[in-house]
């Protein structure tokens, strides 16, 4: 028998769990805030040990980065889905727009958390930096070049950063509730560059 379909199920409780922990130690963390919740208490909030819980995640910083890495896998995916003849900003763009508009509706909140407090920035930061060097591959591909060649490296970093940037705007500010409206402004700022 194949073991496949084992581990696929798994790997889905395993991220089903994960997720639950982020989300519950969000609430926690935006009701008590960072230093007065406890790996505890958020493992309670979850339903599951303490055990279970830092099998998951090395500390309670740790437990919402779940989500940058869920984003970050899944804005990869989809630019990898990007018809190639794309251009490069209007596929990041795209990509942005695709992945955010099909986040589940915690993350927004989750994120805005993440920036306003400084040890959870640093694991913002962190994870857009990650995104940045898993991009760089990928469009090296798409630009023909060798992904160890400056191009590509630069490409990446200027996507990244300007959709990290358009992504923060969006999350710290409640009026502000179009996001395909803000990465297209974000375009045209970017035209009159040239």
């Amino acid at each position: 028998m194949d073991g496949a379909p084992a581990a696929g199920l798994r790997e889905r409780r395993r991220a089903s769990v994960r997720r639950e922990i982020a989300i519950c130690a969000a609430d926690l963390f935006a009701r008590q805030g960072i230093a007065g919740t406890t790996a505890e208490q958020i493992a309670a909030a979850a339903g599951i040990s303490l055990r279970t819980f830092y099998r998951h995640c090395p500390s309670k910083e740790e437990a919402l980065t779940v989500l940058v890495e869920e984003n970050t896998d899944e804005f990869l995916a989809e630019f990898r889905r990007r018809p190639a003849d794309e251009p490069l900003s209007v596929a990041a763009s795209e990509t942005l727009i695709h992945t955010w508009a099909n986040a589940p509706g915690d993350t927004r909140r989750i994120v805005r958390l993440m920036l306003g407090d400084p040890v959870l920035r640093a694991r913002w930061v962190a994870g857009v930096r990650r995104a940045q060097e898993l991009l760089v591959p990928v469009v090296a591909e798409r630009l023909g070049d060798d992904p160890d060649a400056l191009r590509p490296t630069v490409v990446a970093g200027l996507l990244l950063n300007l959709t990290s940037t358009v992504l923060e705007y969006w999350v710290t500010r409640d009026q502000v509730t179009d996001l395909a409206d803000m990465v297209n402004q974000a375009r045209e700022i970017l035209r009159t560059l040239d």
